[in-house]
């Protein structure tokens, strides 16, 4: 539904995005994650039609972004970064605003505003003034407006910044919801764990280059990604650091407990090399009780590549 090809951005002689591509389907969720400077909101804005690339297509469907800018319109629903109310506006007019914007007819407005309302949880809060709503609230409310045309297309920049846990749950399952009904989203954020659980596949941005992307599941299994490996034993090990420093795949040793019999290892070779490790620790007489692998999630992963360490900057 989402299709980005060799997108580039310039802004004099900075590049902000290089040689982006990425491929979103349709009823699926896409996380857009990096580092601030990555090129996630430019990224984002280009497809909205509010940024004119320098180079590249976007599109929506069989839809071109920067051929047929009208069309995608109808096609978006966009929530910047950030974005601001209109204080003196209660929350149906807020919505009713936007859904005018879009040429609805006052039936068509009612109905859809009533929808947008009752989806974000905001029907008992249809009359207050966008200015006496809380920031979670007023999130919200965003979001409303942005559902008022009910778009195809959801591109949402860090919808859940600054909301409490509970909002952010509300969030996440609302956006579910919205994709299992057919709507297709790409969603920026710095909360991964929230990413991580919601995504059906993950792009990580640093450079203004996509670095790595895929399922969660697919990244994390990757022949060079890091995993850790958490062992425990039924005595300690004395020769365990030195065996570590005979393995150049394995390094940060972490003990669990004071009594030496749980640690951790991280494992940054092949995962057909893992069942060799445990071979040879058996092989120099040490009683495992434990032993499991734990894959690199999207905090780990973002982590390796804004330091810059990820084995995934060497095929970007």
């Amino acid at each position: 539904m989402i299709y980005v090809e060799d997108l580039k951005i310039h802004y004099g002689e900075f590049v902000a995005v290089n040689n982006l591509s990425f491929t979103v389907k349709k009823g699926s969720i896409f996380g857009l994650i990096g580092p601030n400077g990555a090129g996630k909101t430019t990224t984002i804005k280009a497809m909205a039609t509010l940024i004119q690339p320098t180079y590249g297509e976007i599109k929506l469907g069989d839809t071109s972004v920067l051929h047929q800018p009208e069309e995608a319109r109808r096609m978006l629903g966009y929530m910047p970064d950030f974005p601001p109310v209109y204080d003196d506006l209660r929350v149906e007019e807020f919505c009713d605003l936007f859904a005018h914007a879009y040429g609805q007819s006052a039936t068509e407005r009612k109905e859809n505003i009533d929808f947008a309302l009752a989806r974000t949880d905001l029907t008992d809060k249809r009359r207050d003034l966008c200015k006496s709503l809380s920031r979670g609230m007023k999130q919200r409310a965003l979001l409303a407006k942005t559902l008022v045309h009910d778009p195809s297309v959801m591109l949402l920049d860090e919808p859940g910044a600054n909301l409490d846990p509970k909002a952010r749950i509300d969030l996440r399952n609302l956006l579910r919801k919205l994709a299992d009904g057919g709507k297709t989203i790409l969603v920026s954020s710095h909360v991964l764990t929230e990413l991580e659980d919601l995504c059906d596949e993950i792009g990580i941005m640093r450079n203004g280059k996509m670095i790595v992307c895929g399922s969660v599941e697919e990244i994390s299994q990757n022949k060079n990604s890091q995993r850790t490996l958490e062992i425990e034993v039924i005595k300690p090990f004395p020769q365990l650091s030195e065996w570590i420093e005979r393995h150049p795949s394995l390094s940060g040793l972490k003990e669990i407990n004071e009594s030496k019999t749980r640690f951790q290892i991280i494992h940054s070779g092949s995962r057909e090399e893992v069942p060799v490790l445990l071979s040879q620790m058996i092989e120099l007489g040490v009683e495992i009780t434990s032993f499991s692998t734990r894959k690199s999630k999207v905090e780990d992963l973002f982590l390796e590549i804004e330091s810059g360490s990820s084995p995934f900057d060497q095929d970007a």
